[in-house]
């Protein structure tokens, strides 16, 4: 783990430096109400902040996720996740590039105290049109997982991969089909999200997403969560 950590480190300053002169940045921030179903009922408020930077052939991404749960009949708080991923990927070609991730997340529903992975990997472009995007990622990286009740730590050998789609079917309005699949020896997690998002103005965007998180874990969570939310954009 240290030393996939310590490379993951030095390509970062190094992209950093390439990336000295000031970059385009843009980013977005968003808020949902949710409902939970599957292993339980919740009712969720989820907020979302993520960035980009481009510079170059270099491409840096920042994404983190909240969601605080509480029972539908109670109104009382009964879970609480967090999610931190940055990524960095350097296009070699118009549609091939490589990528490292990191990624930290903390879900009081599953048995990790939070789980923390670190992947370089290879990615390409199928479909890069001014309506059409369609990409697909595969890496390998470690995991550092540490168990909520015995508060032992592992480290085990990660395969990671990705898919990411959007179609803009009319100006102003978009769909989104973004799937992520983390492999390890202790638990394989996957994440699906569909949503279609509508521009009210250039800025404040309108948005209904369905998510899933199914991991065969020790707590074998299999959960959807159905959302509508207000975002902006800048």
């Amino acid at each position: 783990m240290r030393k996939v950590m310590t490379g993951v480190v030095v390509l970062l300053l190094s992209g950093s430096a390439i990336a000295a002169d000031t970059p385009p940045f843009s980013g977005e921030t968003n808020a949902s109400w949710l409902k939970s179903t599957g292993s339980s009922e919740k009712e969720t408020i989820k907020g979302l902040v993520a960035g980009k930077y481009l510079h170059h052939r270099w491409t840096h991404e920042l994404k983190l996720e909240a969601l605080n749960e509480s029972d539908g009949s109670t109104g009382q708080r009964t879970s609480e996740r967090y999610l931190a991923q940055e990524k960095s990927s350097w296009n070699f070609t118009e549609r091939d590039f490589l990528f490292y991730k990191m990624q930290v997340e903390k879900d009081q529903q599953s048995s990790w105290d939070y789980q923390a992975f670190a992947a370089l990997g290879y990615g390409h472009i199928f479909i890069k049109t001014d309506t059409m995007y369609l990409s697909t990622e595969l890496g390998a990286g470690t995991r550092h997982s540490k168990d909520d009740l015995t508060g032992n730590t592992t480290d085990e050998a990660l395969g990671n991969a990705a898919l990411k789609y959007e179609w803009k079917f009319r100006p102003g309005a978009r769909f989104n089909e973004d799937i992520a699949l983390e492999v390890g020896e202790d638990n394989t997690v996957l994440r699906t999200r569909t949503a279609l998002t509508f521009d009210l103005t250039q800025v404040i965007n309108l948005s209904m997403a369905y998510e899933t998180k199914r991991d065969d874990g020790p707590s074998n969570i299999d959960d959807t969560m159905t959302s509508v939310g207000l975002g902006y954009r800048f």
